[in-house]
């Protein structure tokens, strides 16, 4: 990795870019300015790269090809050395965050754009995610769930469940529902819904259409809140709806029954 000093070009631009991400919302243009100067300084700058797509590009396709420009700066200012040494504990290197944040981005614009080709990209994005730092601090296994049901491809969810197999976030009980479904039918499904209703009560409601989940996203969400429903409804909404069977069956079940109510 291209580390020199405190005053490398590479410091030099990346303290450029705090100062930057400070203002971005307040002064965009005065954003822009910085961003453009601390590519001068050091032209693989991943957080210049990040910033200036979300000031400049119109449309998902532009962004998403900004953003794997950014991904492949960030591999060259990283280097081939750094990757082969510290594979699995990436996150916790702080000189690795811009590109891990921009990895991240990119996935996130994929599932946006949402045609085949584009989440099976994110698919080895977030693989890549998850191996560079196991212990998956940016929450990529969520979305890798979600793209690999979405995709059908049911082994691929098993090994996911048995590398986390611990796992206690709302997305994957609710994965585990629709992979049962999808791979042992409804009654294996339904024996796993209790659990899963009980861990956050809200979900079912966005996930069914029951209640709409709001167009102002919230941040962050909190455990067994609203807010984790939506999240959660947000990340796996595209799987059930490729899972139609599955999409009915759950209504169907949870109207009838009122606990679920």
């Amino acid at each position: 990795m291209k580390l020199v000093g405190r005053y490398s070009p590479r410091s030099e631009a990346q303290d450029l870019m705090w100062d930057a991400m400070e203002i971005v919302y307040d002064d965009p243009e005065k954003a822009e300015i910085m961003c453009r100067r601390a590519l001068k300084i050091y032209p693989d700058c991943v957080d210049a790269l990040t910033v200036l797509a979300d000031l400049r590009e119109s449309t998902v396709i532009e962004y998403i090809e900004s953003m794997r420009q950014a991904v492949k700066a960030g591999r060259r200012d990283l280097g081939r050395m750094f990757f082969k040494e510290n594979t699995g504990i990436f996150w916790g290197l702080v000189e690795t965050r811009p590109f891990m944040r921009a990895m991240e981005m990119l996935a996130d614009a994929l599932i946006e754009w949402g045609v085949d080709e584009a989440v099976d990209e994110a698919i080895t994005v977030y693989k890549e995610m998850i191996e560079l730092n196991p212990n998956d601090n940016q929450g990529a296994r969520d979305w890798l769930f979600a793209c690999y049901l979405r995709r059908k491809r049911y082994d691929d969810v098993d090994k996911l469940f048995q590398l986390y197999p611990e796992d206690w976030g709302i997305v994957p009980f609710w994965a585990k529902v629709l992979f049962a479904f999808a791979n042992d039918g409804p009654e294996a499904a339904a024996e796993l819904l209790p659990e899963a209703h009980e861990r956050n009560e809200h979900v079912v409601k966005y996930l069914t259409g029951r209640k709409r989940r709001p167009r102002n996203r919230c941040a962050y969400y909190s455990l067994r809140d609203e807010s984790e429903a939506v999240y959660c409804a947000d990340v796996l909404w595209e799987a059930w709806k490729k899972h139609p069977k599955a999409k009915k069956w759950l209504k169907e079940i949870t109207v009838s029954d009122e606990k679920y109510a």
